[in-house]
């Protein structure tokens, strides 16, 4: 039978409260918000808390927004994020991915924005569409609060700035008025698999590319190009590969689903589909600057 202690906190601070009270009797406590990825990895005893902090009963919105940002909750679910009217316009690149996350009605109800994040793996969509949105990362915990940007926040693979005492209380995007269109593409190998390469690419105002890409290092990449080179598949990998060569090999992600250098040869066809669509968008008035 199980000691471990479960806790179902309502507000932020009984939850940091509760963090808090763990760390100090030397504890492990394990955040839960969806229990998409937190449940499987008890279920297989990878992880093996002392304390669990249920996050289904917290009493925050999952998303509000004024004129200059949106903020999402630790209960924002990427099914949420598509019933929301102003997502589509306000959270252009969330909305794009969260339209094609893997793992069908059943994983888009339950999985969280903010659950992704922090897992931080290098693979998933979510992280590399943050730091593409210019999102900052609010934590909390007993002591008080702290924020920085996502790109800051993802040291490393599986590895956020997180403290045993803290949790995500919320993240906030600014809403970019240079920001004039979006796409997004990831390559998987089959429909239920995690991505292997993923890309969000922003086209600003002034003609340019900004593109994030997810799972070709640890944490996400994010490069500025022309519009020009964005928008010629060839041009742009050159570009990314002479910017890539600044690496070393072993600077590539690699797991079961692909080694680094398929991860790079890739990476510029990924970015290419994902630009299209951005331009594509652009062009057709479905974004308008």
């Amino acid at each position: 039978m199980s000691n471990r202690r479960i806790v179902r906190p309502r507000t932020i601070t009984e939850a940091t409260n509760a963090l808090a009270e763990a760390a100090a009797e030397g504890g492990r406590a394990l955040v839960v918000g969806g229990g998409t990825i937190a449940v499987p990895q008890l279920s297989r005893r990878e992880v093996d808390p002392t304390d669990i902090v249920d996050l289904g009963d917290l009493e925050v919105p999952r998303m509000w927004h004024d004129e200059e940002k949106v903020c999402l909750g630790p209960a924002a679910s990427y099914q949420s994020l598509l019933d929301t009217p102003c997502a589509e316009r306000n959270m252009p690149l969330l909305h794009l991915m969260a339209k094609g996350i893997t793992g069908g009605i059943q994983i888009r109800s339950q999985g969280t924005i903010i659950g992704s994040l922090v897992c931080a793996r290098p693979y998933s969509d979510a992280p590399a569409v943050l730091v593409a949105h210019a999102a900052h990362v609010m934590l909390a915990s007993s002591r008080g609060t702290r924020t920085m940007p996502a790109e800051q926040f993802l040291t490393g693979p599986e590895h956020p700035d997180l403290r045993p005492d803290e949790l995500v209380a919320r993240v906030v995007l600014p809403l970019r008025a240079e920001a004039v269109s979006h796409g997004y593409y990831k390559l998987k190998f089959a429909e239920s698999s995690w991505p292997v390469v993923t890309c969000a690419c922003t086209v600003l105002a002034d003609g340019t590319a900004e593109l994030t890409l997810g799972g070709v290092f640890g944490v996400p990449w994010k490069v500025h190009v022309s519009g020009g080179v964005a928008n010629d598949p060839r041009q742009l990998r050159s570009a990314l590969e002479d910017r890539m060569s600044a690496f070393a090999e072993d600077d590539f992600w690699a797991d079961i689903r692909a080694d680094g250098a398929y991860r790079r040869r890739v990476a510029a066809t990924v970015a290419s589909r994902a630009s299209r669509q951005a331009f594509a968008r652009l062009s057709s008035g479905t974004e308008q600057p």
